[in-house]
């Protein structure tokens, strides 16, 4: 039988995959949420070695456990048996699994890029409503089979089968993506999402990701229409994104400045420039012209305040990515780190790119010092001030970018509104000051 926390979702291949399973008893695991209230993992060759709640115990952390398992009836009854001898009515079943089990017996399943959660608070209850569960629905509602053959029947310019091909999604916050098997190879298939093609230039966003490819840092693109922005990429093996548990470990912050450094410091150029400042009046003018409001749009008028500033600090072009949230950094089986999704990329001041690191993943301050003891030297100077401006600027600008998609049937919860709070927030912050 299934074992099931009562407090937890996910999407339905967890299910699906520990019902088809031949194991007798079988943990799934993941990565890491960063919910405060992780059961931590260590694997071993694909099995369960150990479980804690304290990270201080595990040497390595291979993810989290989700609170589902295949259970056998033996299992269960010795688990049973020990709660019952034992003198701790508070023994979690997690604990009394290891205690009854040896690691042979706990085989687990790994769920890579996995849509789940738990709700142990009224927090948690809001981020599933507004923000997992619409990311949920995006991923498990797909295209219709038949319009994604017919597109990958005209990629390879040959009649395809629907038996021929193997095709799951793989989720996306504003594309459709779906990993598809054909003809022994894995790849990944892009389709843009609603009114995407009033927000990026899917010409510049090619010659972009084809030069991220000849840098190393984006995998192999084997088609890309510049019209309709559907892309198909080789799969990653093994792909793991990173995510807000994970990105700020120390192993790393090293690999992803090294990808930075290669980006910022090519004599690349890229063909299109970016200027937040531009960019959100574009968007406020995008608005404008649909009609459609925006709250508390006098907070905007300090803006130009913020751009004269940013004049005098001085502002030097170079390669950027632009959108830099932990899941486009992508670790393969050989611990290979990869940067994906190059729509918004341009030639830009590469502080840019390091407020929308620490801002998507949500660094502490001590982490934004720890990432930059690796990214910052005497060669590369790193302006704090610039980095809070810039975070000020992202934040008003994705709000604006979120109000536009939403109004074209796309759905993101408060995710908007959140931004745009903390955009104002940072504004009646700011003090100007490299120290701050």
């Amino acid at each position: 039988f299934l074992l099931i926390e009562g407090d937890t979702f996910y999407e339905l291949r967890v299910l699906e995959d520990l019902t088809k399973t031949a194991y007798r008893d079988c943990l799934s695991v993941t990565e890491e949420s960063g919910s405060g209230d992780e059961a931590f993992v260590g694997l071993t060759y694909g099995f369960v070695t150990k479980v804690s709640k304290d990270r201080h115990q595990l040497a390595s952390i291979s993810g989290e456990l989700l609170g589902i398992m295949r259970l056998s009836l033996q299992t269960f009854e010795r688990m049973v048996a020990l709660w019952k001898a034992a003198n701790n009515p508070l023994l979690n079943y997690e604990y009394a699994l290891l205690e009854v089990t040896n690691p042979i017996e706990r085989p687990a399943l790994f769920f890579n890029d996995l849509i789940w959660g738990d709700i142990d608070s009224d927090e948690d209850q809001h981020r599933m409503v507004n923000y997992i569960y619409p990311r949920l629905l995006r991923k498990e509602n797909p295209l219709n089979i038949d319009n994604l053959v017919a597109h990958l029947s005209h990629i390879f310019s040959i009649p395809i089968d629907s038996s021929q091909v193997v095709i799951a999604p793989v989720g996306g916050m504003s594309n459709k993506n779906f990993r598809v098997e054909y003809a022994g190879k894995s790849y990944v298939l892009r389709l843009p999402g609603v009114a995407s093609e009033t927000m990026v230039d899917r010409s510049n966003e090619h010659t972009n990701s084809q030069i991220a490819c000849q840098l190393g840092i984006n995998p192999p693109i084997r088609y890309f229409d510049a019209q309709t922005g559907i892309k198909l990429a080789d799969f990653i093996v093994g792909a793991q994104p990173l995510g807000q548990a994970t990105i700020q470990r120390v192993e790393y912050l090293d690999r992803i400045a090294k990808i930075l450094h290669k980006l910022h410091d090519s004599a690349m150029r890229l063909s299109n420039d970016f200027n937040g400042f531009t960019e959100l009046r574009k968007y406020e003018h995008t608005l404008e012209e649909l009609g459609i409001s925006v709250q508390d749009k006098d907070a905007l008028l300090i803006v130009p305040k913020l751009q004269a500033r940013i004049n005098e600090l001085g502002v030097s072009l170079a390669p950027c990515h632009n959108d830099l949230v932990a899941e486009n950094f992508i670790k393969d089986n050989l611990g290979n780190l990869y940067l994906i999704d190059w729509e918004y990329s341009s030639m830009n001041d590469p502080m840019w790119d390091l407020a929308a690191l620490f801002l998507e993943s949500e660094f502490t301050r001590q982490e934004e010092e720890a990432f930059l003891s690796h990214y910052e030297s005497e060669q590369t100077s790193v302006s704090r001030e610039k980095i809070t401006i810039y975070k000020i600027l992202q934040d008003t600008i994705w709000s604006l970018w979120t109000v536009y998609k939403e109004e074209q049937g796309a759905d993101f919860g408060d995710y908007g509104v959140n931004r745009f709070q903390r955009a104002v927030k940072g504004l009646s912050y700011y003090g100007g000051s490299d120290e701050k």
